[in-house]
């Protein structure tokens, strides 16, 4: 009789500390999950940032949109490093349009050639 009062207790007690390990640890995760969306969209908007001054340095003003970047530009040589495009190696949507870590289009102004975060 006391065996299986005890182990009912021991069973209750496991089941509440895993479900506050689990907690803790699914918390966690979804703050470090943040921290690296945060870090990739700042990164996102320099390399944005970046390909918009290359634009305008080759193309002598800003682009319409954000999707004129996917385009290549011609350099020196056509095989070098100015064969290739403005903006590499971003998250797009289907239309073409560079998005941010959660799915959502850059705000840009065409005439300043300023690049914002998207809608919340």
């Amino acid at each position: 009789m006391y065996n299986s009062g005890r182990s009912l207790i021991e069973l209750i007690f496991t089941i509440v500390v895993v479900f506050v390990l689990y907690g803790v640890f699914v918390n966690q995760w979804i703050v470090t999950l943040q921290e690296a969306r945060s870090v990739a969209l700042e990164n996102q908007l320099t390399n944005l940032k970046y390909s918009l001054h290359l634009y305008k340095i080759l193309e002598k003003d800003y682009p319409e949109d954000l999707k004129e970047l996917n385009k290549r530009y011609i350099g020196i040589k056509e095989d070098s490093l100015y064969g290739r495009r403005y903006l590499e190696f971003q998250f797009q949507d289907k239309e073409g349009y560079p998005v941010d870590p959660y799915g959502r289009r850059f705000k840009y102004d065409s005439n300043t050639g300023k690049i914002k975060r998207g809608n919340k």
